[in-house]
């Protein structure tokens, strides 16, 4: 439990001095889910937090096991009369109330006829958010309801979560493929890693992560990585600040602009500006 406290004390801290905006993954949605995991849980016992190894990011798995136990809390008191124990009853509370982080999620909005706005969401390893500018004819796969809400088709949402994996370039060039539609920006943030000295990371980690755990050397070290790509035909010219990135073919009429950031706590900032040199935002939190 100790480990827990931890974990979620760090998170909170450095995802506050982060300061992320609405292209990354929802931050309020984030800080929801540390909440949710420093409570008991409905039989009265803490929720233990499950940690991928290579990211220091809550498992899919449990986020996924937190989703159905909303759905059944949220379904609870909408048709059963009988009042749960003090402590399901204080859970179930929380939890039914809280917007969790999905665990893959898509949606549409309408910006203009024929061009929308598409947002995926999600959670693997680390947590994405893909924010698309896409335009279609009349007869394409995202629909407007009486509403004028946009709907996303079943092909597409597929085609989204299947493409939007790894960069901005992948999700442009996958969906590229997808009939009807036409590609306009893609723009990527990406929520993670999080490495700390209290926590090992497997020899075979990202290299991102095995670099900035080394800097890591005491228990109370900390470091939060951010990532933000977006590849389009109005970035001005290529510009790639940071040094873990993999070199990509360029995309014909598109140039891509890639930025990470690091915010760790105050030991570790000259150690970790030492690492990445001066492309790269290194701020601690006070």
């Amino acid at each position: 439990m100790q480990h827990d406290v931890h974990w979620r004390s760090l998170f909170a801290r450095l995802l506050d001095e982060a300061r992320l905006g609405a292209q990354f993954p929802d931050v309020t949605k984030w800080r929801a889910l540390l909440d949710v995991l420093g409570r008991e849980g409905p039989r009265g016992r803490p929720l233990k937090v499950s940690l991928e190894p290579s990211t220091g990011l809550p498992t899919a798995r449990q986020l996924a096991h937190l989703h159905r136990l909303q759905f059944i809390a949220r379904e609870f008191f909408k048709t059963v009369r009988q009042r749960p124990s003090r402590e399901a009853r204080a859970f179930s509370m929380v939890v039914a109330a809280l917007e969790l982080p999905p665990v893959s999620a898509t949606t549409a909005r309408l910006m203009s006829p024929g061009r929308f706005l598409l947002v995926h969401e999600r959670l693997d390893e680390r947590a994405l958010r893909f924010t698309l500018v896409v335009e279609q004819g009349r007869r394409g796969p995202i629909s407007l309801g009486k509403d004028q809400l946009a709907h996303v088709s079943p092909e597409l949402a597929a085609a989204v979560r299947a493409a939007c994996r790894h960069g901005a370039r992948a999700a442009f060039l996958g969906l590229s493929r997808f009939e009807g539609l036409v590609v306009k920006e893609v723009v990527r943030g990406e929520l993670g890693p999080l490495v700390s000295g209290a926590w090992t990371v497997p020899d075979a980690a990202p290299p991102d992560v095995r670099a900035l755990r080394e800097v890591c050397t005491g228990r109370d070290d900390g470091v939060l990585s951010v990532t933000l790509e977006r590849l389009a035909a109005d970035v001005a010219q290529r510009s790639v600040r940071d040094p873990w990135a993999t070199p990509e073919a360029p995309l014909a009429g598109l140039e891509l602009a890639r930025e990470r950031r690091l915010f760790c706590t105050p030991q570790v900032v000259e150690r970790v500006r030492a690492l990445v040199g001066r492309q790269v935002l290194v701020r601690a939190h006070a």
